[in-house]
């Protein structure tokens, strides 16, 4: 299924395969903040979050991904879920395109979870940027993770 399709950018159902080529081509932010979080490498970072979530899209540019997003719960019986978004070096030549967009897809998690949320890497300036643009609350950065660096807990909560 695809949700967005203009100018070679489209927004459709993440697969397998979206994983496998993107797993050795992930932003260097994004590969220093699975490893900081989880001890996680981009390959195992991509496929649990692929494996785990219960909406899962990928961004792709003329037949090439550059971004995988989603949302997991938390658990089971959670109202809650993960939300998450890993990328290539790629997302920068469609950014704008891209963060029209970006809203759309935050409240259609929004319809299957109330929250959203996660914890972005203090260092990650780019992500923190892009998510304030979304709308997103975020708070001061405190220890986190396997490497208890400074983290940002952020999230997003369905209005009405």
């Amino acid at each position: 299924m695809v949700y967005y399709d203009k100018n070679g950018i489209k927004v459709r159902v993440s697969m397998p395969e979206d994983v496998s080529w993107m797993q050795s081509r992930l932003r260097k932010a994004d590969v220093m903040e699975v490893w900081a979080s989880h001890h996680h490498q981009p390959d195992v970072a991509l496929g649990l979050s692929f494996a785990l979530s219960t909406f899962c899209l990928t961004v792709d540019v003329k037949g090439t991904p550059v971004a995988m997003f989603g949302v997991c719960p938390v658990n089971l019986l959670a109202d809650r879920g993960i939300v998450w978004m890993l990328a290539t070096d790629g997302i920068c030549e469609i950014k704008k395109p891209f963060l029209k967009e970006c809203r759309k897809f935050i409240k259609m998690m929004l319809e299957q979870y109330p929250i959203i949320e996660n914890h972005v890497d203090a260092r990650n300036i780019v992500s923190i940027e892009w998510l304030k643009w979304c709308g997103a609350t975020i708070e001061e950065a405190q220890p986190w993770g396997a490497d208890n660096l400074p983290f940002n807990h952020f999230y997003f909560r369905r209005m009405g």
